[in-house]
């Protein structure tokens, strides 16, 4: 059994969270004669997976922010860059081309408004001059 200290280093999440979803019900908890609390390892690793700790000295937090890269992945993803950047290339290029016929059809909807409004001889009238 932890306790709320050991547990909270053995998640890398504060005491205080810990306490939280203990109250919560998300995490279940026995209280102990003294008053403290005892959380079960497998039932706090239920919801919360557990910090790696490679020799024990550590402090249980993690500083490393990204898995460590090998020489594949690093091909893989400099591979996988360059291509979301010829597609954001492409992306942009569908966007100004649909801007450029969007401004056009625009003129040509007010050119054809102007004729049909500008024009007010009957049709009758035009079929007999």
């Amino acid at each position: 059994m932890y306790s709320m200290g050991q547990a909270a280093r053995a998640v890398g999440k504060a005491k205080s969270t810990l306490s939280r979803d203990v109250k919560a019900g998300k995490i279940s908890a026995t209280r102990n004669p003294d008053g403290s609390l005892a959380i079960d390892p497998a039932e706090l690793h239920r919801v919360y997976p557990p910090v790696f700790q490679p020799n024990g000295s550590s402090n249980g937090r993690s500083t490393d922010s990204q898995p460590p890269q090998t020489a594949a992945g690093t091909g893989f993803e400099r591979r996988e860059i360059e291509l979301l950047r010829e597609r954001l290339v492409d992306k942009d290029s569908v966007i100004a081309d649909l801007r450029r016929r969007l401004d056009f059809e625009g003129e040509e909807r007010r050119r054809m408004f102007a004729i049909l409004t500008t024009e007010r001889t009957p049709w009758w009238r035009r079929w007999f001059r």
